[in-house]
């Protein structure tokens, strides 16, 4: 077989780059060896750390003794285009600073969620709240002090079923009232992934536009309690995050906690 050939006997040989690893010797000193199309590839690939070839360009040949090295085109520049406006569309708006404060009050973000509930209620008299336990104030007391304020008939219980809750709340909106369903943790509300994907979400396209559940909001606390294992730990929102007419909310702030909504089937 002969020692292996130098790295300018290689490149004379095969037409290859300087850059290659000296290991392409092993191919090239025996001329009549034949190198099947698919290894030749797969072992170029490892070597130059090339990328799919569908994704960079594409191979253009590979022969048997002769070995020509094969050749990468880039891709289009419209397809480069496209790809970006894809996948690079984030636009980062930040809230504007206010030019001047008001009166303020120091609140934590629970707080601040039922000052947002209590001003819905306040501004909306078709608005009602209901759940798993919100007539006394809710496990994390976000709705404390709204029953007395409001009335039994906008801030009531409602059984254990988080689907039956849900679909209490697409009746109400397709009426035209306000719904605020509360899933008491983020984890109930598997049972009600279907009233809510495939009913609340889809209810204006199934109607024709006819009907929609713009003013249902479901409220689901998560990631709460860091000792709830299963049932009381889980972020399930990515579920959710991707289907079409779900308006999906990450309330990170005090402010936000106040003026934003989570809307399902707008």
């Amino acid at each position: 077989m002969g020692p292996p050939l130098r790295p300018n006997q290689c490149r004379s040989r095969l037409g290859a780059p300087p850059s290659l690893p000296a290991v392409c010797g092993r191919v090239a000193r025996n001329p009549g060896l034949q190198v099947g199309m698919a290894a030749f590839a797969a072992t170029a690939g490892r070597l130059l750390g090339l990328r799919a070839a569908g994704t960079e360009g594409r191979l253009l040949r590979l022969r048997g003794a002769g070995l020509q090295w094969a050749l990468l085109q880039p891709a289009s520049a419209t397809g480069d285009a496209a790809q970006r406006r894809q996948v690079a569309h984030f636009t980062f708006q930040p809230d504007p600073e206010p030019q001047e404060y008001g009166q303020t009050q120091k609140m934590n973000l629970f707080q601040a969620i039922t000052s947002a509930l209590d001003n819905s209620l306040a501004k909306d008299p078709t608005a009602v709240i209901f759940g798993e336990d919100v007539a006394f104030g809710g496990v994390f007391r976000c709705t404390v002090g709204l029953r007395d304020k409001y009335g039994k008939d906008r801030v009531f219980n409602t059984p254990l079923c988080e689907q039956g809750i849900v679909g209490f709340g697409i009746g109400i909106a397709v009426t035209g009232a306000t719904a605020i369903a509360e899933i008491q943790f983020a984890d109930y509300i598997f049972p009600a992934f279907d009233q809510i994907v495939n009913e609340a979400a889809k209810y204006r396209y199934r109607s024709g536009d006819l009907f929609n559940c713009g003013s249902l909001t479901i409220r689901a606390p998560w990631g709460c309690v860091g000792h709830g294992a299963l049932y009381h730990s889980q972020s399930p929102e990515a579920f959710f995050a991707h289907c079409p007419g779900i308006k999906y909310k990450m309330l990170k702030t005090h402010e936000e906690s106040r003026r934003r909504e989570t809307k399902v089937g707008t």
